[in-house]
């Protein structure tokens, strides 16, 4: 599998990936920039050298592999909080 920065993806896609970014500046996506892939039809964000699930988002887009990364990343914080995340 072939990652990349969000830097080095193709103009059109980069556009996307940094307006979506620009929207939600305080995002885990945000801040930390994950590297982006795609699997198949399959988009993925992450971060680090192996897939985990709490540092890594699926999306049929790279909006929405950026969406699960958000969610999967602040999984933990409210489970954490006394909230219970299903």
């Amino acid at each position: 599998m072939t990652s990349l920065p969000i830097e080095a993806l193709p103009p059109i896609i980069r556009e996307d990936v940094e307006d979506f970014l620009e929207a939600h500046p305080r995002s885990p996506a945000a801040r930390l920039r994950p590297r982006m892939s795609m699997v198949e039809d399959v988009w993925l964000a992450f971060i680090g050298q192996k897939l985990r699930r709490v540092a890594s988002g699926l999306g049929y887009t790279p909006r929405d592999a950026l969406k699960d990364f958000n969610r999967h990343f602040m999984e933990p914080l409210i489970s954490s909080n006394g909230s219970e995340a299903h």
